[in-house]
């Protein structure tokens, strides 16, 4: 599954990913591949992401979630 992470100054993480944790509206949420399109609001707490050798953290501070297709859009 691919992702990108954007903000507004630069792009944040892009590439190949097994999982991620994201903290939605009403409490953690997880993706895994071949999800079901979903759009989703994010709010203050960490992305979690599971790679296949390792595994990164991400403080955000809010920001919209897009799956598509197994491809993974945050907009922070």
């Amino acid at each position: 599954m691919k992702i990108i992470i954007i903000s507004y100054q630069k792009i944040l993480f892009q590439g190949n990913i097994i999982s991620i944790i994201a903290p939605g509206y009403c409490g953690y949420f997880q993706i895994l591949k071949n999800h079901a399109p979903l759009i989703s609001i994010l709010k203050n707490g960490f992305l979690k992401l599971e790679l296949e050798s390792e595994k990164k953290k991400i403080k955000i501070k809010g920001g919209f979630l897009q799956v598509k297709k197994n491809m993974v859009i945050i907009i922070l």
